[in-house]
């Protein structure tokens, strides 16, 4: 199928329109949420999820393309008889197409994933036996196994301080020859919320999502090494600080972007670390700002985001950060690559008042 091009950089896919908010969860968004990889780019080709309505219900798709201009349809991903939505995707050396998505078709949003290899392969549903899962997240080593995270109801609160009568949890599974049963990766004082996940150098898995202190939601992040360490807070104070996402350079360094919560608005900050040594939390919008994502370019890292006027800001680092530019209208951007990968080139997208658009950041990052 080909699709209409305003200009060299840009595409525009199928809108997404209102969605049927089931548990308040499912979105209108064709490319939310911030904390899930929407665009791949493997082989020369880029990949695409997003969600769009069919029949009044979000679905999720994927789409492909060969020059981020002229895209063609992989076909519908989603097939239960409700909304479908907040999809996530990771490509596998050998060009196989991995899918996870929130699916409403139940009483509650479910975890399902899918697999694509020439043709695409049965749905399955991973997160049986908890009452909500959702937000996915998913990433692929250099062995081709799946890493994948959400967030999960592990039970009622039982009196407990947490929002929603329930306590919301982190859970990991990873796919080497099957699925492995699901691990809790937080702890502590509920609830935890929106993880994002990175596979980096040594095949080293990065998760990072929000946390309650008791106070307020902190950054908070565990790797795993021979096991998964202790989370560590990365923020702190009564300021909410929540919606991560994550990126990983050849390095090992782990890049952090979020929403912090200051006088009556959210900014968007932005940390570096290794190991155990982090930077301090640095504001990088010039106001308000909110959805941030960030990717990998040669010379350094680059960050998007929504402003409080509705445009999509990039802003680039290459040991100083540069200037805010504008660059479209829209919300959740998502940026490619944010692991070192052979031969990508930086892209984003986001969703316009248009549709979906995927840009090429190279002309805009002056190289990579």
């Amino acid at each position: 199928m080909r699709l209409p091009v305003a200009f060299s950089m840009l595409v525009l896919l199928a809108a997404a329109g209102p969605s049927v908010a089931q548990q308040g969860y499912a979105t209108a968004l064709a490319t939310e949420s911030n904390n899930q990889h929407k665009l791949v780019s493997y082989g020369g080709r880029l990949y695409l999820t997003y969600s769009r309505r069919v029949g009044g219900l979000p679905q999720v798709f994927v789409d492909v393309s060969a020059d981020g201009r002229t895209w063609r349809s992989l076909g519908r991903v989603s097939q239960g008889g409700g909304a479908a939505t907040l999809s996530t995707l990771a490509v596998d050396r050998r060009g196989h197409l991995h899918v996870a998505w929130t699916d409403f078709s139940g009483a509650a949003g479910a975890v399902y994933y899918r697999a694509h290899d020439g043709n695409w392969g049965p749905a399955a549903r991973l997160s049986a036996g908890l009452p909500y899962a959702g937000y996915p997240s998913l990433d692929v080593d250099s062995r081709d196994r799946l890493h994948l995270v959400w967030y999960g109801i592990r039970e009622a609160s039982q009196g407990q301080p947490a929002a929603h009568g329930a306590i919301y949890e982190i859970y990991y599974l990873r796919h080497a020859a099957e699925w492995s049963r699901p691990q809790r990766l937080s702890g502590g004082f509920p609830d935890a919320v929106n993880p994002a996940i990175a596979v980096g150098a040594g095949d080293r898995v990065h998760v990072v999502w929000f946390q309650s202190d008791g106070q307020a939601f902190q950054i908070t992040y565990t790797r795993r090494d021979a096991d998964w360490r202790t989370p560590l807070p990365l923020t702190s104070g009564t300021a909410p600080s929540t919606k991560p996402a994550i990126a990983v350079d050849a390095a090992g360094r782990v890049h952090l972007v979020w929403e912090r919560l200051r006088g009556g608005e959210t900014v968007v900050e932005y940390m570096h670390g290794e190991a155990d040594r982090w930077t301090a939390p640095q504001a990088i919008s010039a106001g308000g700002g909110r959805h941030p994502t960030v990717g990998l370019w040669t010379r350094g890292v680059f960050t998007l985001w929504q402003d409080r006027n509705g445009v999509v800001i990039l802003r680039a680092f290459d040991g100083r950060w540069g200037p805010v530019r504008f660059i479209g209208r829209g919300d959740y951007p998502s940026a490619t690559p944010w692991r070192p990968t052979p031969g990508a080139r930086p892209y984003v997208a986001w969703t316009s008042p248009a549709g979906v658009r995927v840009v090429n950041l190279e002309p805009l990052l002056g190289g990579s």
